[in-house]
């Protein structure tokens, strides 16, 4: 009855209800509405695809001024990734002995690390989605150890007691999973997101780069 009762007040009484462990778990929930945020303001094709970038420079590499192309990417770079992977690609040619012809791999091992590095940002959400139900199972375990002890020390008498004490230790697990549950769907969410844009990414390259990768077959 304690439980039902905090959970129709409100979030508040069922945090207070969780004791410390409520408080760390809020405070996780609001950790992972931070990366929720970054990660909607990160993971767009808006930004990791702006069409602007995409047209200035297939616009430099039309002209085909390697020089020019690679000033342009290094002033537009930022997070987007026609320009990031451009750099490299061309950064490559000019090393490699085989020159253009190694445009093509090394644009795609580029935007592979590129979106590597995207997803490693997600593993913050990944991880509170482990971590909050283990924290909220720690709570019940250390609730019902009070509880057990304190019938162990007042008999029969406690069952009321013991009752809602358990009752209240279970609160942790369901802020736990309260926490987690959704860590989990979103940070699914945003992988198959970051996917479709680096399928975007890879069509796109493979047209922007056309002029480096025809001059290696002339």
């Amino acid at each position: 009855m304690t439980v039902v009762l905090a959970i129709e007040d409100g979030l508040l009484p069922l945090v207070q209800a969780g004791g410390t462990i409520g408080w760390i778990l809020l405070g996780l929930s609001i950790v992972a509405l931070a990366l929720v945020f970054l990660h909607l303001w990160v993971i767009r094709r808006g930004r990791l695809l702006p069409q602007a970038q995409i047209d200035v420079i297939g616009a430099a590499l039309a002209k085909g001024d390697v020089d020019e192309v690679l000033d342009t990417c290094q002033a537009q770079s930022g997070d987007a990734l026609p320009a990031r992977i451009t750099i490299a690609a061309i950064q490559r040619m000019r090393v490699s002995p085989l020159g253009a012809l190694e445009v093509h791999d090394a644009a795609e091992e580029a935007g592979a690390a590129e979106v590597a590095r995207i997803d490693r940002s997600l593993e913050g959400l990944s991880v509170i989605a482990a971590v909050a139900p283990l924290i909220g199972l720690l709570g019940t375990v250390l609730g019902m150890v009070d509880a057990f002890g304190a019938i162990a020390d007042r008999g029969p008498e406690a069952a009321s007691e013991l009752a809602s004490s358990i009752s209240l230790a279970l609160v942790t697990t369901l802020l736990g999973l309260g926490v987690a549950i959704p860590c989990v769907a979103l940070h699914a969410w945003f992988r198959v997101r970051l996917e479709a844009i680096a399928a975007d990414a890879a069509e796109v390259m493979e047209l922007l780069l056309a002029p480096l990768m025809e001059s290696a077959e002339d």
